[in-house]
């Protein structure tokens, strides 16, 4: 049962800090294999580099700090392990600080190395001794009953383990990259924001696009409904004209009804300084509506400003000659292409 539980546990484990590491693509350096010896003559030398720094800011130089290291006695396993990402940090603040904040921080630094030199050179191998005493313990604790399981774990527990330390050395070169480049953070909080703003703003403008394109199209049906209104109250006042037998009037309104339904239908572009028979040259040669626009034409020059009389068989053919223009669609080959809308 306990066995099952510390699986579970490992598995979560696991789950969580691939989740958390997806985007991580950064590694960290190999701890360096060091002796004790070692590691007083380290202490003493970052001692050496404490003092040079509480001097001169200029002697502030993080990079000096020897790297991480692996403490123990190649022929005994075991051992511990000494990161050095504090006194980085102290140096490369020092390096910039005030002289009062400076002298603060460097004696801490001073105080912690002071302690670490004591606890390497005490007498009697009290370090040695209290790990000698911490190993018998663990050696004891694992040998009850509990712990002495035939099989080990399995290749596939050992991969998870190999991949979960290797995701700690990650984050640890993460850490120490934060430290090195604190810029680093300001940069990809600016290129979030801009791209944000980025987007944003294409959204925005392709949304008054598609609004301006909305305004376009309605504006151009509300037109074409208006000029279809027109030709019809001009027709209207030409039947009005006519059913008091005044034929020039009439002829006269059914010809702007005619010029009115054939603009809506966009025979050509608005231009209110024209003369009847430019009307008639911007449909395309031969056409019917040309053919039909022609006739009303000759009829409607004669009457209006001919100043002649009209009567009521003239004003029937003007309105066989309009309702076939109404009648019939304006396609792309009925009109100029220079002046077609």
């Amino acid at each position: 049962m306990q066995r099952n539980s510390r699986n579970l546990t490992r598995n979560a484990a696991f789950a969580v800090t691939l989740a958390l590491c997806a985007t991580t693509a950064l590694a960290a350096p190999a701890l360096r294999s060091v002796s004790p010896a070692q590691l007083r003559t380290d202490i003493s030398q970052l001692q050496s580099l404490v003092s040079a720094c509480a001097s001169q800011s200029a002697s502030c130089d993080n990079a000096k700090v020897v790297s991480d290291e692996q403490i123990g006695d190649p022929a005994h396993p075991g051992g511990f392990e000494m990161h050095w990402d504090w006194l980085r940090t102290a140096l490369n603040d020092a390096k910039t600080a005030k002289p009062e904040s400076r002298k603060v921080l460097l004696h801490d630094a001073a105080a912690q190395l002071d302690e670490l030199a004591q606890d390497e050179t005490s007498p009697n191998g009290t370090a040695t001794n209290e790990f000698d005493k911490a190993r018998t313990q663990a050696n004891n604790i694992l040998s009850r009953p509990e712990f002495q399981g035939d099989d080990g774990p399995t290749w596939w527990e050992r991969q998870k383990t190999k991949l979960l330390y290797g995701l700690e050395r990650i984050f640890e070169g993460v850490s120490r990259i934060g430290s090195a480049a604190p810029w680093l953070g300001t940069l990809l909080e600016w290129l979030l924001f801009t791209s944000a703003a980025g987007l944003l703003l294409f959204f925005v403008l392709r949304g008054l696009a598609r609004q301006r394109l909305r305004v376009a199209l309605g504006e151009g049906a509300t037109k074409a409904t208006a000029w279809d209104r027109e030709a019809t109250d001009w027709a209207k006042m030409a039947e009005a004209h006519a059913a008091k037998h005044e034929w020039r009037e009439a002829v006269h309104c059914l010809y702007w009804a005619a010029i009115v339904s054939l603009e809506s239908r966009r025979a050509w572009t608005h231009n209110p300084t024209r003369t009847p028979r430019e009307y008639v040259r911007l449909l395309k040669p031969g056409s019917p509506q040309q053919q039909g626009l022609r006739g009303l034409t000759q009829i409607f020059e004669r009457v209006w400003y001919g100043l002649r009389e009209a009567d009521g068989e003239e004003y029937s053919r003007v309105r066989a000659l309009y309702d076939n223009l109404a009648a019939n669609e304006i396609g792309p080959s009925a009109a100029t292409p220079g002046e077609a809308a």
